[in-house]
């Protein structure tokens, strides 16, 4: 990841803690998104869009998808 790391920012996606990292690449915002109290697993979801605020939902939106799935199973 080639960029300048702009915003680091802290959110709670159902009952666990994420980390979402956003740097400035060539391409636009780039959000690096982590679940940080979850130890079954730990997804890194990267999300690039030409807006901060779009990457930032867009990472938010697939720990989403990947919050339910685990509970599903």
């Amino acid at each position: 990841m080639a960029g300048y790391k702009v915003d680091e920012l802290y959110r709670e996606v159902g009952k666990y803690k994420a980390r979402i990292d956003v740097y400035l690449t060539a391409q636009g915002y780039e959000a690096t998104a982590i679940f940080l109290d979850n130890p079954n697993v730990n997804p890194l979801v990267r999300c690039i869009d030409r807006s901060k605020e779009r990457a930032i939902a867009l990472a938010l939106e697939r720990l989403a998808r990947i919050l339910n799935r685990i509970q599903l199973q």
